[in-house]
């Protein structure tokens, strides 16, 4: 592999290492193009790791020696980080899920700000991924089926109240530093991508938290703002190897852990062909903001449904008002989440914004921003379903047309792209020689059919019109306009 590697000692006892101010430290305004410079950036980024982990383990009251090393590839936009002995997350830790995703995206972060883009992190112990560490808990995919044939799919929407151990204190899973409670907001957004799934995917949608608003017995909070774990309790109280993974666990945080692996264990026991699980996105860094998705790098066939997912979400935004430049990532990025390693489909994790930006809080909140980002979630899944790619709306060129007087033209409109149908074709008035040259919309209905302009010459004169036209479909998703001349002309 190309790239550089350092390696330090991480003692894990909190004495030797402060967290740097890696913002202050590595940010530059040009890529990084010199050995040197990856060398600095990876001795920051070293050190960054052993503060985490260092504190990490004092959390779990684990006092461990710990070396660390990082390669970075910067053509493949890869960073490794291994881990050498003293270690190694098990099964009761969620694989280090909790730990190593945040500090992935804090890696990730970082070299961003050093002119280095990273996209995938992956995180190696004593040379070796974590699923060659516990084959047994990391289930291979179901064989692929058609993706034409999907008839059902789960939506798992953010996290919700869970009980603590030992003391039962009921508490929401995320942190909420704007005001915004990403339990309870996230629902929302999965009750607008069921409906948008079954109207325009033709998909039976089961979704992993209940939407009731009684009361549950044991919290007595409402029902839609517990966790999955307690859903599915209660819909299954004998399958506890769904909701119950872990019941000996010593950890307060058990049934978080439990939560995790309850949704796609759902999955897996309904048999759906997809799932897409919901949730908002943190960081310490409040300028960190934007559109993400991740699938799981045991299942990187999963990258192309969240791929075309990111493509579809960027292209319904952005067509919003508002909302022209809200950042979205291009690619899917691999990680290590529970919900797509678990879930033998293909499942990934749409993270819609930032809820520790306040620009990305403003967003989340607004109807507008909401419909459009599940339009585009659909949208991209529907695209990857029936095998098609996701690609700019755009319409071909239009030639110059001549037309005699008192007579008309049927002008076939060719265009590139998915537009949501019903599309109506715009033509306004660039600029008018003589005539009556009268703007007008046309809206199609039907893809099956023809988009065409019918240009007419109704007046007894000639004259000259240049028209600008685009397209517009149902989702305010819109061409750049093409202009064209329509002469009427005697003969």
């Amino acid at each position: 592999m190309k790239g550089l590697k350092l390696a330090t000692a991480v003692v894990a006892c909190g004495l030797f290492f402060v967290s740097p101010v890696l913002a202050s430290g590595v940010e530059h305004s040009s890529s990084v193009e010199d050995p040197g410079m990856y060398a600095e950036l990876l001795a920051l980024l070293e050190r960054e790791i052993g503060a985490q982990l260092t504190r990490h383990l004092q959390e779990e009251g684990r006092l461990r020696q710990v070396t660390v090393s990082v390669a970075v590839d910067p053509q493949k936009r890869r960073m490794v980080v291994d881990f050498g002995p003293g270690y190694l997350p098990g099964d009761e830790q969620n694989y280090g899920e909790l730990f190593l995703i945040p500090l992935a995206a804090d890696l990730r972060h970082y070299s961003d700000q050093a002119g280095l883009e990273i996209l995938d992190v992956e995180f190696l112990f004593q040379g070796k991924p974590i699923e060659a560490h516990f084959p047994e808990d990391h289930p291979l995919p179901r064989a692929a089926k058609s993706r034409s044939a999907h008839t059902r799919a789960l939506v798992s929407s953010s996290h919700g109240y869970i009980a603590l151990h030992p003391s039962r204190a009921w508490e929401f899973q995320r942190p909420a530093p704007l005001g915004l409670q990403e339990d309870v907001l996230s629902p929302t957004y999965g009750d607008e991508l069921q409906d948008l799934l079954e109207q325009r995917s033709g998909l039976v949608v089961h979704r992993a938290r209940s939407r009731s608003k009684d009361p549950h017995p044991e919290s007595g909070y409402p029902w839609e703002q517990m966790s999955s774990r307690y859903h599915l309790k209660a819909l299954f109280p004998e399958r506890a190897d769904i909701w119950n993974e872990l019941p000996n666990s010593p950890s307060s945080d058990r049934e978080v852990k439990e939560d995790i692996r309850a949704r796609p264990n759902y999955a897996n026991h309904l048999g759906v062909d997809v799932m897409l699980s919901l949730h908002t996105n943190g960081n310490p860094s409040p300028g960190v903001r934007g559109a993400e998705v991740y699938h799981h790098r045991t299942k990187p066939e999963d990258k192309a449904l969240g791929d075309s997912i990111l493509c579809g979400m960027r292209e319904v935004i952005h067509a919003q008002p508002g909302y022209e430049s809200f950042p979205i990532r291009v690619e899917s990025v691999a990680e290590g989440h529970g919900e797509n390693r678990i879930g033998t489909m293909p499942s990934v994790i749409v993270e819609t914004a930032y809820h520790s930006n306040p620009e990305d809080v403003a967003a989340l909140q607004d109807p507008a921003f909401r419909s459009a980002s599940m339009k585009g979630v659909e949208k991209g899944y529907r695209l990857w379903a029936t095998g098609r790619s996701c690609e700019t709306l755009a319409l071909d060129s239009l030639a110059d047309v001549q037309i005699p007087v008192r007579s008309s033209l049927i002008v076939p409109v060719a265009f590139k792209g998915n537009p949501q149908y019903p599309v109506v074709l715009e033509l306004g008035v660039a600029s008018c020689v003589g005539g009556n040259c009268t703007p007008s919309d046309e809206e199609f209905m039907d893809p099956s059919q023809p988009v065409q302009l019918e240009l007419l010459c109704n007046g007894s004169g000639a004259g000259t019109v240049r028209w600008r036209t685009r397209l517009r479909d149902a989702d305010g998703v819109v061409t750049e306009y093409q202009e064209f001349n329509q002469s009427c002309v005697l003969t």
